[in-house]
């Protein structure tokens, strides 16, 4: 009785799309904006830039890059950091972080999840939204500038 009939779909969890968006949002600000920053910060020592990233401070963005090697077209780990970068130096993160909020407000309004899917819909929304502010503030064209050099 608990298993369901032949030709019969299980239905599925609200919100499975709606978390993947948010969480893959968050991950690639982190990868294509706070890696290469950190990485710039660890090399040159300066820890302080972390707030203020210039030129003049950390150099070029692109130092601080995966090295590129004999392998590199095929190595799917520069793929997701390249891809990552591009993301968030086109501001296309910005977009992305805008459309997880707006999805994770109506999911979250909607009710259609329990309480553990309502509190990851509410974290992956509140990510979202501190990763669109962060972008659209002066810091975040700051760090979009240096990205770009």
């Amino acid at each position: 009785m608990d298993e369901p009939a032949p030709g019969t779909r299980m239905p599925r969890r609200p919100g499975r799309g709606t978390l993947t968006l948010q969480y893959v949002t968050v991950a690639m600000f982190l990868l294509g904006a706070a890696y290469p920053l950190l990485a710039a910060a660890a090399g040159t020592g300066d820890w302080a830039g972390l707030a203020d990233p210039r030129l003049e401070r950390y150099g070029d963005p692109k130092e601080w890059a995966l090295p590129l090697g004999p392998d590199a077209p095929w190595n799917p780990l520069l793929w997701i950091f390249a891809v990552s970068r591009v993301a968030v130096m086109v501001s296309a993160i910005t977009v992305l972080g805008l459309v997880g909020v707006v999805a994770g407000v109506a999911r979250l309004a909607g009710r259609g999840a329990g309480r553990d899917r309502f509190v990851a819909l509410l974290v992956g929304t509140l990510l979202c939204a501190a990763v669109t502010v962060v972008t659209l503030t002066p810091y975040g064209a700051q760090l979009r500038t240096w990205l770009l050099d």
